[in-house]
């Protein structure tokens, strides 16, 4: 497994996001008939990049010049294989102005990151919810948030109404300026789903 260090002239905010997507139908309306595919795993088996020893180890496909000028890095995971879809394990930011992240908004505030909540019919459904801030993202801090909603289709497409419940853990686990860069195959890494030390809860009840 060859590899190469690389060094920025400053240091990236390192933040870890799990991802918990749960799409069904009317048949698994009840909570209790989808609890076990919407319970967080404690661990996952994650292809994504990993910070160890204060360094930032990724894979070198991860790797492009954006890397050293951003300001944020973003790992993404997911509790299940099948949610991987379109959306990079690891992302590059400028925290400049306002950054749009999957039905998110990132902003800094003077030396805080504000995390606020960007409504998309298309990403979530109904009920629509209004755009707030949700919290600030504090290292070594794991928030949880829950949203949910209904997408109905038109008669045309034959298709039921879909539900969909999305839970993500937000975790600003550290700060470097080193990155290992692995050629493949990469490993990854185990990495255990933090309990969150708080919750926003922005579930509805669905009809």
């Amino acid at each position: 497994m060859k590899k190469e260090i690389t060094k920025a002239k400053k240091s990236k905010l390192i933040l870890q996001v799990y991802h918990n997507y749960v799409q069904y139908h009317k048949n698994l309306k009840s909570f209790s008939d989808r609890k076990e595919i919407t319970a967080w795993k404690t661990e996952l088996n994650s292809k994504s990049a990993y910070l160890k020893d204060g360094k930032l180890i990724l894979s070198k496909s991860d790797y492009n010049t954006d890397l050293l000028n951003c300001d944020l890095i973003i790992l993404n995971d997911f509790n299940s294989e099948s949610e991987i879809k379109a959306l990079k394990q690891v992302q590059y930011f400028n925290l400049v102005g306002k950054v749009k992240f999957e039905i998110f908004q990132l902003k800094k505030v003077d030396n805080q990151i504000e995390l606020h909540l960007l409504y998309d019919y298309y990403e979530i459904g109904e009920p629509k919810r209004e755009n707030f801030k949700l919290c600030n993202l504090e290292m070594n801090t794991s928030i949880e948030i829950k949203i949910n909603g209904k997408l109905d289709h038109s008669l045309s497409s034959g298709q039921e109404r879909t539900y969909k419940e999305h839970c993500y853990i937000f975790h600003l686990i550290g700060e470097t300026d080193e990155f290992e860069l692995v050629r493949e195959p990469f490993k990854g890494s185990i990495k255990q789903i933090p309990k969150p030390s708080k919750k926003v809860d922005l579930m509805r009840k669905l009809y």
